[in-house]
C-alpha cells in the first residue's frame, strides 16, 4: 500500500527529531510521576483525583501523581530507545499507521524508534501486579499488521531500513516454551520482558555510545546485514584438535558481526553463556589509548557460529607448497549480525567503537568454527582464571555449565548447587523469582550465600572426587542412580520445589517488615536454607518422612516448624532483633542460624541439634561467669605450682633460671606506666604479669623432670602421648590476643574443673 502525502504528514506530525524537544520529552517520560501546577485554591480538587502537593510557590502548587502502570511501561521503553541513541521517536500515544487497503486497517503504535539502520515498533502490555494470561489475540493482530506497518514506515524513513517488532510486557508471567513464546518466536517478534528490559539498560550503562552494536546483534541475531560477504586473507591451522583461522580485520567489521554471550537470563537460549558486562571506565580509557596511537598486539578470540546452511563461512586455500601444515587463502564470512561470538577481547573491540581508527586499524583475530558453547566457556575460564578477572559470583554461576557432566562427584555437586540457585530465581512461579543476582542480572540477594548454605544444608550429598561422604539418607538425591544427568535433574527439581515451598510458607506468615529483614536478606539466606536442611534431617531421623517421600509430604511435615519460626520472628523483642541484625563478621551466619533454630526449639523442644545446645550454653551468662572464674582460679594455681616446682627442681638457681622471664615482665610493667615518671617498677609483683604462653615455654624447658611432668601433664581425653598432647590444656586458659573472649560450653567448663582439681593437688600453700 502506498501512503498519501496527507498520511505521511500525519505520521510525521507524531514523530520527534529535534534534539532539544527530545530532551524535554525524555525528562518528562523519565519521571515516575505526572506533574502539574495549579492555583492554590485548586489543590483540594486535584487531591481528590489522586494527586498530592510537592512544592509551592507564591502563586501555584506543584501537584504530582504516580503514573499509571501502562503509561509507565510505555515511557520506560521510549526512554530506553532515547538512551540507546535513537534520534527519531514518537511524540505521544496517538501515532496511528494505516497498514492495509481498508479504512479500518489502521494501528495505534505505542513506541516507534527510528535509527540509522533500523526501525523498532513496540506494543506494550502491563499489569499492576504479577499475573498470567494469554496474548493470543494481541499477537495474532500484531502478525496481521506487521508487514503493512513496515512498508509504511519504510516509505517515510528509507526502504533499506529493517523493521523489528517488539512485544514489551511487565508483570505478566509466560510459560517457558508456552504458546505465546512460540508464537512470538515464529513471527520474529522480540519479547521485551522485565529481564530483557533490565539487560538492555545494563548494556546502556556499560557500553555507553557503543551499545548499539550489541543491541542490534541481540535484536537481529543471525539475520544478514548485507548479502555481500566479507572476504579477507587468512591462515588456517589446527591446535588441540580444533580448526582455527588467523586473520586481521577492521574493528568496525567485527563490531557489526560480533556478539557477546553475556551471562544473563535473556541469553539463556544460547547457554552456556559466560561473559561479563563491560566496565565503562575501562572502555573509555581504551578508546583514549587507541586514539593516542596505542595498540594491542594480542589477538581477539572469537567463534563463528553457523546457525544454518545460509550462514556458513568458507575458506578457499591458495595452493602453494610450504614447509608447514598451515594453509593460506581467503576466508569468506557471511555479513550477519551476531555470527561471531566474542570469547575474549570484548573491551578491546568495543574500545574502537568511538575511536577515529575503527575503520583504519586492523586487529589480529583467532577464530574457531562451530565450537560448542561448553568449549568456549572452558577457553574463557582458562584465559580469565590466569588473569584473576572472573568475579567469584560469576564463577559460581558458571559452575553448572562447567561441571554438570564432570567425572568428579564433588564437582557435579557444585554444578547442582549452581543449577538449583538459578532455578529458584528463574521461574516466575517461584517466590524468589528475579530476587537472586545471577551472572550479569543483579538483584537484592547475592549468589554466594545460597551456595554456602546449600553446601552446609545436607540436602545435597557431600562427596570427594570419587566417593559419597557422610549420611546419605538425609539428602534429596538418589546416590544409587547410575544415570548422573537423571539424578541431578531430579534432585534439582525436588530441592527447588522444597526450598520454594518453605520460603512461601514464611512469606505467608511473616509481617512485611520481617519479610525484608528475616526472609529476603543475604544474612537470612544462610539461616533459612541451613535450617531447612537441619529440620529435614530431624524429620527423617524421627521417621516422620522417608528419603523417598514426595515434596508435598516433606512440606506438610516441615510446616509446623516453619510456622513456629515465623511466630518467633514476628514476636522477637527489640533487643533480640537488634542483636541478630547487628551480628557481623565471620560468626554472623552461625548466629543467625542458631537464633532461628532456637525460635523453633521453643515451640518444639524435641528439635534440638547439637550445635543449638552449644549455642545456648554460650549465651548463658551464668555459665560464662563460672568459666571465667575457673580460668582465673587455674591461673593462680598455675603460678603457685610453677614456682614451687621451679624451687623444688632447681633450688637456689631457680631465680637465675627465671631472670629472663622477670626482665620481660618488668619491661611490660614499665611500658604500662610510661605516663608516671615517679613509678617504681619494684612496687609491682612481676609474677602477676606472666602470660600463659611464657609459663608453657618454661614448663616445656623443664618437662624432662618427673616433678614437672607429674604436675603439669593433664589428661583431658584424646591423645596423651607427646609433650604437646600433655600440655594442650594450657590453650584452654589462654585468651587470644586482640580477640574477644571465647564463649564457654558446659563440656569446656567440665574440662576447666578437671584442670583446676589436678593443679590443686600440688598447691603447697
Amino acid at each position: 500500500m502506498i501512503l498519501s502525502e496527507l498520511q505521511i504528514d500525519e505520521i510525521r506530525s507524531h514523530m520527534l527529531h529535534q534534539e532539544e524537544i527530545l530532551k524535554t520529552k525524555f525528562k518528562a517520560r523519565n519521571d515516575n510521576f505526572v506533574r502539574i501546577k495549579v492555583l492554590h485554591n485548586e489543590v483540594e480538587d486535584w487531591e481528590a483525583k489522586g494527586y498530592f502537593p510537592q512544592a509551592r510557590t507564591a502563586r501555584k502548587t506543584t501537584m504530582v501523581k504516580p503514573k499509571e502502570h501502562s503509561i509507565q511501561l510505555e515511557d520506560d521503553v521510549w526512554c530506553m530507545f532515547y538512551k540507546l541513541g535513537f534520534n527519531k521517536l514518537n511524540l505521544d500515544e496517538n501515532l496511528r499507521v494505516q497498514w492495509g487497503p481498508n479504512k479500518e486497517d489502521t494501528q495505534q503504535l505505542d513506541v516507534v524508534a527510528v535509527g540509522d539502520e533500523a526501525i523498532f515498533v513496540v506494543e506494550c502490555k502491563s499489569a499492576a501486579s504479577p499475573q498470567s494470561r494469554s496474548f493470543k489475540n494481541e499477537l495474532n493482530a500484531m502478525e496481521q499488521y506487521m508487514e503493512g506497518v513496515s512498508d509504511a514506515l519504510r516509505q517515510i524513513y528509507g526502504k533499506e531500513k529493517r523493521v523489528k517488532f517488539i512485544f514489551a510486557t511487565r508483570n505478566f508471567r509466560f510459560q517457558e516454551e508456552g504458546d505465546d513464546i512460540l508464537r512470538m518466536r515464529n513471527a520474529g517478534i522480540f519479547h521485551l520482558n522485565e529481564n530483557a528490559f533490565s539487560y538492555v539498560n545494563n548494556l546502556i550503562k556499560s557500553y555507553k555510545e557503543a551499545v548499539i552494536y550489541q543491541f542490534h546483534a541481540l535484536m537481529f541475531k543471525d539475520e544478514l546485514i548485507s548479502t555481500n560477504s566479507i572476504i579477507i586473507p587468512a591462515m588456517r591451522g589446527s591446535m588441540g584438535g580444533k580448526k582455527y583461522y588467523l586473520f586481521s580485520v577492521e574493528p568496525s567489521t567485527l563490531l557489526k558481526i560480533g556478539f557477546v554471550l553475556h551471562r544473563t537470563r535473556v541469553n539463556d537460549s544460547m547457554a552456556p553463556t559466560y561473559q561479563r558486562l563491560l566496565v565503562p571506565s575501562r572502555l573509555k580509557g581504551i578508546t583514549k589509548f587507541i586514539d593516542n596511537g596505542g595498540y594491542f598486539p594480542n589477538s581477539i578470540i572469537i567463534n563463528f557460529c553457523e546457525p544454518n546452511e545460509d550462514l556458513k563461512i568458507d575458506f578457499a586455500p591458495i595452493k602453494e607448497k610450504t614447509d608447514s601444515n598451515v594453509e593460506f587463502g581467503y576466508l569468506e564470512i557471511p555479513n550477519a549480525y551476531g555470527i561471531a561470538h566474542i570469547i575474549d577481547g570484548q573491551h578491546r573491540i568495543y574500545g574502537y567503537a568511538n575511536s577515529q581508527f575503527k575503520d583504519k586499524n586492523t586487529i589480529p583475530v583467532v577464530a574457531f568454527e562451530n565450537m560448542e558453547s561448553e568449549e568456549q566457556l572452558k577457553i574463557f575460564m582458562e584465559i580469565n582464571e590466569n588473569q584473576k578477572s572472573v568475579s567469584p559470583s560469576l564463577r559460581l554461576d558458571l559452575e553448572e555449565d562447567l561441571y554438570w557432566n564432570s567425572g568428579r562427584l564433588d564437582s557435579r555437586m557444585k554444578a547442582l548447587r549452581s543449577s538449583i540457585i538459578k532455578a529458584l530465581s528463574a521461574s516466575s512461579n517461584h517466590i524468589l523469582y528475579n530476587k537472586i543476582s545471577v551472572g550479569e542480572d543483579s538483584s537484592s540477594l547475592t549468589f554466594k550465600p545460597f551456595d554456602t548454605a546449600l553446601a552446609h544444608s545436607g540436602l545435597i550429598p557431600k562427596a570427594n572426587q570419587s566417593q559419597w561422604i557422610g549420611d546419605l539418607d538425609i539428602c534429596i538425591y538418589n546416590t544409587n542412580e547410575t544415570d548422573s544427568d537423571k539424578a541431578m535433574k531430579d534432585s534439582r527439581k525436588r530441592i527447588t520445589q522444597f526450598i520454594d515451598g518453605v520460603y512461601a510458607m514464611l512469606a505467608e506468615n511473616l509481617t512485611d517488615e520481617n519479610k525484608q529483614d528475616f526472609l529476603f536478606s543475604n544474612r537470612a539466606t544462610f539461616a533459612i536454607i541451613t535450617l531447612i536442611g537441619s529440620l529435614h534431617e530431624f524429620l527423617i531421623k524421627c521417621n516422620v518422612i522417608q528419603p523417598t517421600s514426595s515434596v508435598h509430604e516433606r512440606l506438610n511435615a516441615i510446616r509446623p516448624y516453619i510456622e513456629a519460626l515465623a511466630y518467633g520472628l514476628n514476636n522477637i523483642s527489640d533487643e533480640g532483633k537488634a542483636a541478630v541484625k547487628g551480628s557481623l563478621g565471620s560468626g554472623a551466619d552461625s548466629f543467625w542460624l542458631h537464633t532461628y533454630q532456637d525460635l523453633v526449639n521453643r515451640k518444639y523442644p524435641d528439635y534440638c541439634p547439637e550445635e543449638l545446645v552449644t549455642f545456648k550454653e554460650t549465651q548463658d551468662q551464668g555459665l560464662q561467669k563460672k568459666g571465667q572464674d575457673s580460668k582465673a582460679e587455674i591461673k593462680e594455681l598455675l603460678r603457685t605450682v610453677f614456682f614451687a616446682k621451679m624451687n623444688q627442681v632447681h633450688g637456689m638457681s631457680a631465680s637465675k633460671k627465671l631472670s629472663d622471664l622477670k626482665l620481660a615482665c618488668q619491661v611490660r610493667i614499665m611500658n604500662a606506666h610510661t605516663d608516671d615518671e615517679d613509678f617504681d617498677v619494684e612496687s609491682e609483683d612481676w609474677t602477676d604479669w606472666i602470660e600463659v604462653s611464657e609459663y608453657k615455654k618454661k614448663i616445656e624447658d623443664n618437662f624432662s623432670s618427673p616433678e614437672f611432668e607429674e604436675a603439669f601433664a593433664i589428661d583431658l581425653g584424646g591423645a596423651f602421648k607427646s609433650r604437646k598432647d600433655k600440655l594442650a590444656w594450657m590453650a584452654k586458659i589462654e585468651e587470644p590476643k586482640g580477640k574477644k573472649k571465647s564463649a564457654i560450653t558446659n563440656a569446656e567448663l567440665s574440662q576447666l574443673w578437671i584442670i583446676r582439681d589436678h593443679l590443686a593437688q600440688f598447691n603447697v600453700e
